[in-house]
């Protein structure tokens, strides 16, 4: 790596590490215990909040504007000897620091820096038990004398509603209180606007600590001072917290404590930012529990287990699958912060980072496609949330676009022709997974038809029927489905406003949600159901292979006047990738014509930094006032390499035995590839979490790393990099080994819990070109031998065992035709 690069990881630990703040923007790591969260950045900005980031923000943060990154949680250290204050978070004092180290890890921010003869290590995270977060502060006299000083810790608490915010806070800025409790020694604060949607669960939010307080102050104004902000209080500036609480205003939380440190000598203290739920609906009891909790909170071993007790789930989290590869960079990625981002994404689906604002709630194609993600590590987690999703699927078989589940606000409701084709995706991942489909037979409520209550129930089984049944019904004059609002692609609606556009992504992702379903049926000894749905996806078929194909690549849709979209006749958009890969997913058309769709994908799409998503752009405001997207050129749904996208060309190349391309697309989107290749300045995004979209190539900020965090590459990458290049792809029956790699590549080595069995796998090369299997062994039994695509272990085979040893050898030679 170039040693200008301001970050290196630590792949023991696993952490990033960060030792310049200054960077382009904020990189950020999750901290949750899955009802209270936060995100924290390299500089200590960030944000807390307890269910909701749109009905219970806790503070307050800026993202992009400018000062970004604020207010953050910041802990100012402030010599009494006049010595000027500092941050060990580098943000917001920004004084210079002689020592400066982030680290984030897997649940857990951690910081330490040095100025002058003083250090302070401080570390965030949230209690897996209580909701809490927890800063656990050391600070250390590296002097030869003692050494006094005052720690001012501070955090910017909001109106908790923050879009009501926005539009009435200069009403609702009136209805809380904060006060400073002496007996608990805590500084409390209470929201009360009446129109709350949740009113009676409100939280007491209160900031304590297991030090004596020698200052604490519940109002904005009286901490930071007239016209200053959280970089320079009035408040540190002078060494003392006056006294100040607010029933109306701007709220905040701050304490401060004092330390006397002798020579040598390190201090630990712990300050518990937290919320105690429900508070509203029952203040009488609130100090008693109160009480209780802070008793908890201030044992001396309580941090400590707490912090353990967080480490062990992201252990078991993360050991569930490793793998070592010959490439260093795609390893690290795939085993540790691909799935640390799977989390993040299933936790908080698109709504809320350092650039999304927190407003889009669950969005239902988007939480489906990121539990496929989840369903291997945490099956039980997945088929919870898959419930949730099935809740909002009403009668006919269509679903909601997005939902709150804790608004308690109405879903969006627009039609969209993919999103209810996700559901047995999810479905089939957990069956394969579990090897159960008991799950089938449960009962389900549906939504009521005005989204408002449920209209009795069905089994999920039905449910999924159900799925298919809608889209037969909205098909178009070509057969294929309707568009409706849009498909995957948000703003493929333009060519759609009669109603009357089809799309062709919707169709291939149709067929195969079609195969997946016939399994099921087949499994469950429906075969009446199977052969329906199979005739089904014959017929949606051939209206694909005859009404698709273009000539040298597959269009993309059809208009409302039944004009193609996605043509060599098109002006703009004569090639879309999305309707190319997922040509090759669904087995549309025969080899040549998807080896020819990829072929033009790679002729006509890639760059440098990725495949972009259509070609050309589509000329925008004010040259087209009839524009087919705002996006400028080479933005978002305009050009732009859609990272998500991306992924499905992966599958693509891997499942037609194109492993050197695969893996070189595969490699590009790695982040910190990604970054090193881009530069820092102008990539700018977490060298360990996916974005997004990158910006394409007719733009001149080219290869920009667009929306951070919470994008659905995250789950794709790690569902392509395991079932289709590593090739450990579950069935209902067990395990098919089918890898995918590079051909200068030895092999590999990985380890995946498979139905409670360890599966330990050695893959080895024979000679070059390898594709396919030639051998399988079991414990040393030999399972498969000669050479074809793939190999099969029966899940019978691995029944009651903890662990297995498998061992692959690769055949030489190409297997043309059998790839699939």
């Amino acid at each position: 790596m170039p040693n200008f690069l301001p970050y290196r990881f630590d792949d023991a630990t696993p952490a990033l590490v960060v030792n310049d703040p200054a960077l382009p923007a904020p990189w950020i790591n999750y901290l949750s215990n899955g009802s209270l969260h936060a995100f924290l950045s390299q500089a200590g900005g960030g944000c807390l909040w307890w269910k909701s980031p749109l009905n219970f923000r806790l503070t307050r943060y800026r993202g992009w504007q400018a000062p970004q990154d604020g207010p953050g949680f910041a802990l100012h250290v402030k010599p009494r000897d006049g010595g000027e204050a500092w941050c060990p978070t580098w943000m917001p004092a920004r004084t210079p620091l002689e020592d400066f180290e982030a680290r984030h890890r897997p649940g857990i921010s951690e910081f330490g820096a040095r100025r002058g003869s003083i250090s302070c290590q401080l570390r965030f995270f949230i209690a897996p038990d209580e909701d809490v977060l927890v800063w656990d502060i050391a600070v250390t006299n590296h002097a030869e004398k003692t050494v006094e000083l005052d720690l001012f810790a501070y955090a910017e608490l909001g109106l908790l509603e923050w879009k009501a915010e926005q539009e009435w806070g200069y009403y609702i800025r009136n209805m809380f209180k904060t006060w400073w409790d002496p007996e608990l020694a805590t500084q409390n604060y209470l929201y009360h606007h009446q129109n709350h949607p949740r009113l009676r669960d409100i939280p007491l939010v209160f900031f304590a600590s297991d030090a004596p307080v020698v200052g604490a102050c519940g109002d904005r104004q009286s901490y930071l001072g007239p016209y200053r902000s959280e970089a320079d209080p009035l408040s540190v500036e002078r060494g003392r917290i006056e006294p100040s609480q607010c029933w109306c205003g701007d709220p905040c939380a701050a304490l401060q404590t004092g330390l006397a440190l002798a020579p040598g000598e390190t201090r630990r203290i712990r300050h518990f930012l937290g919320v105690l739920p429900g508070a509203l609906g029952d203040f009488t009891s609130v100090p008693a529990r109160q009480r209780k909790l802070l008793d908890r909170l201030r044992d001396p071993d309580w941090a400590n287990g707490q912090r353990a007790k967080l480490q062990s789930w992201w252990a078991e989290h993360l050991g569930a699958a490793s793998c070592r590869l010959p490439d260093l960079d795609c390893a690290r990625q795939i085993q540790t912060w691909t799935p640390v981002q799977c989390v993040h994404t299933a936790r908080y689906s698109r709504s809320f980072s350092q650039h999304a604002s927190g407003l889009r709630g669950y969005g239902f194609r988007d939480t489906a496609q990121d539990l496929l993600a989840i369903a291997p590590r945490r099956p039980e987690w997945a088929l919870a949330e898959f419930r949730r999703l099935l809740e909002h699927q009403f009668t006919d078989g269509h679903v909601v676009h997005a939902y709150f589940p804790e608004e308690r606000q109405a879903p969006w409701t627009s039609v969209h022709s993919d999103d209810h084709l996700w559901l047995p995706f999810v479905a089939h991942a957990l069956a394969a997974e579990t090897g159960s489909l008991d799950f089938l037979r449960e009962q389900v409520t549906w939504l009521a038809e005005d989204a408002s209550g449920t209209a009795g129930e069905a089994s999920i089984w039905a449910h999924l029927l159900k799925t298919s049944d809608f889209t037969e019904s909205k098909l178009g004059a070509h057969g294929l489905p309707l568009i409706l609002h849009s498909d995957w692609n948000d703003c493929i609606g333009r060519f759609a406003r009669q109603k009357r556009g089809e799309s062709v992504m919707a169709a291939q992702q149709y067929v195969v949600a079609l195969d997946l379903l016939v399994d099921l049926a087949r499994a469950q000894g429906e075969f009446d159901t199977a052969a329906v749905l199979s005739a089904r996806r014959a017929a949606m078929l051939r209206a694909i292979n005859q009404h698709a194909w273009d000539g040298g690549w597959w269009r993309r849709a059809f208009d409302d006047e039944g004009a193609a979209v996605g043509s060599a006749k098109n002006r703009h958009g004569r090639i879309w990738v999305n309707s190319q890969s997922w040509a090759v997913i669904a087995g549309c058309g025969d080899e040549g014509q998807r080896l020819a769709g990829l072929n033009a994908v790679a002729e006509h799409l890639d760059t440098p930094r990725g495949v972009k998503k259509l070609h050309p752009s589509f000329p925008t405001y004010p040259e087209d006032m009839d524009a087919f997207v705002g996006y400028s050129l080479g933005c978002g749904e305009n050009g732009a390499i859609f990272c998500h996208a991306n992924t499905w060309v992966i599958q693509a190349e891997a499942m037609l035995g194109r492993g050197d391309r695969a893996w070189s697309l595969f490699r590009r989107l790695v982040p910190h590839v990604a970054l090193q290749e881009t530069g820092l300045t102008r990539y700018q995004g977490e060298p360990y979490a996916y974005v997004s979209n990158l910006v394409g190539p007719e733009n001149p900020r080219f290869g920009w790393a667009n929306v951070a965090q919470v994008t659905g590459t995250a789950a794709w990458m790690d569902v392509v990099a395991w079932r289709h290049l590593l090739g450990l792809r579950p069935t209902l029956d067990g395990m098919i080994i089918d890898p995918c790699i590079p051909e200068d590549w030895p092999g590999f080595e990985a380890t995946r819990l498979f139905r409670g069995c360890s599966l330990h796998i050695k893959v080895r090369r024979r000679g070059p070109g390898a594709v396919g299997v030639s051998l399988l062994l079991l414990d040393g039994e030999v399972l498969h031998q000669g050479h074809t695509r793939e190999a099969f272990i029966p899940a019978a085979k691995i029944s009651g065992r903890a662990r297995v040893d498998i061992e692959v050898e690769l055949a030489s030679g190409h297997l043309g035709s059998l790839c699939k």
